[in-house]
């Protein structure tokens, strides 16, 4: 029996909603509340906007969802030293288990933007970003992180 594969907007909700756990067992009030605003925009959200907002579609949600994503990447990365290791194991531990093709995509991305030596958008520079915050004070790749940062200073966004 073959099971029916899920929607990118049912990837995105399974990823809020489990933010929303993973991020209520960190030691940060900021990240708990942060936790239950994604926790709060999981499955059943298209049905609680379209009573407010009818005509809004699923995939236009799917994309707001994406775009939070991208955005808790870069609040994940500037959290202080002592909870930002934790708070990147629970981003990803979410991702990774609800929608996996996200972080493919993004490796992708950062691999053309390394061929280049460039950061073009705003998008590429929060890949950039999200890397520096995996691999920032691991010595074993100190000769990445000089190179994300040097693409960093360039960027003109």
């Amino acid at each position: 029996m073959n099971e029916r594969k899920r929607t990118k907007y049912e990837k995105l909700t399974a990823v809020n909603a489990r933010i929303g756990s993973n991020f209520a067992r960190l030691d940060s009030p900021g990240l708990k509340q942060i936790g239950e605003m994604f926790g709060s925009s999981g499955p059943g959200l298209w049905e609680r906007v379209t009573t407010r907002e009818p005509g809004v579609t699923r995939s236009q949600i799917a994309a707001g969802l994406e775009q939070g994503l991208r955005d808790l990447s870069g609040i994940v990365a500037n959290q202080p030293t002592e909870t930002r290791a934790a708070a990147v194991e629970a981003f990803r531990d979410a991702v990774e288990a609800e929608y996996p093709e996200f972080f493919e995509r993004d490796r992708l991305r950062l691999a053309k933007i390394l061929e280049r030596q460039r950061i073009r958008t705003e998008s590429d520079y929060y890949v950039v970003q999200y890397r520096l915050d995996e691999i920032e004070g691991d010595p074993a790749f100190r000769d990445e992180v000089d190179l994300l940062w040097a693409l960093m200073d360039n960027y003109a966004g």
